[in-house]
């Protein structure tokens, strides 16, 4: 498994995190751009404190602890867990999901304010980091283990906060070690954005502890 299935049965420790990461993501909405008075912010300020001192004794520095690294065609769920781009467990991760077919991969995601560039408009940097994440999600169709060298996007039109956005991408070509692959952003069937990568090959120790 390359990719999170958020449906799949999880033990009540990951549910847990799962739920506190949702109320995170809420806390972080809800700072963000706040009209809160002082008291209230305050408030919430202490009270976040103090959870982060009970949380911070218990933190592991790495999503790779305790695991052999990414295993192609194994069970990655405890790495994919807290991924930075689609972690369920990582209240950083943008709302993004992905998903596959034999051809290509596919995204689905609504970005809030805080992810605000121009007024009511998505940032174009989270807009790279999707393509990053999806595009490289199409090239490992090919079976191979690799890293991004090369990432073009080309922003085509505004894209909006608060929608529904639509990603797909598919691999072009493969030549030696290197994997070309494209995709694009859309908003109710307009592209409002587009990418062209391209991956090399590594030996899949790189993804490995130690």
């Amino acid at each position: 498994m390359l990719y999170v299935d958020e449906d799949a049965d999880v033990t009540s420790e990951v549910a847990a995190m799962r739920r506190a990461t949702l109320a995170t993501r809420r806390v972080i909405s809800g700072i963000v751009n706040s009209s809160a008075p002082a008291s209230t912010l305050e408030a919430a300020a202490e009270a976040l404190e103090r959870l982060a001192t009970e949380l911070e004794p218990h933190v592991r520095t790495s999503r790779y602890d305790g695991t052999p690294g990414v295993q192609l065609g194994g069970d990655n769920s405890a790495i994919l867990e807290s991924h930075p781009m689609i972690g369920p467990s990582n209240p950083i991760a943008p709302p993004l999901v992905i998903t596959r077919d034999e051809q290509r991969a596919y995204a689905t995601g609504t970005y809030g304010h805080a992810y605000e560039g121009p007024p009511g408009r998505l940032h174009g940097g989270f807009i790279a980091a999707a393509f990053d994440q999806v595009v490289g999600a199409a090239a490992a169709l090919s079976g191979h283990v690799f890293l991004t060298g090369m990432l073009t996007v080309r922003y085509r039109a505004a894209t909006p906060l608060n929608v529904p956005l639509h990603f797909e991408a598919e691999i072009d070509r493969a030549e030696s070690r290197r994997i070309h692959a494209s995709g694009r952003l859309l908003v109710d069937g307009k592209v409002t954005a587009d990418a062209e990568g391209v991956f090399i090959t590594v030996d899949d120790t790189v993804f490995h502890e130690g």
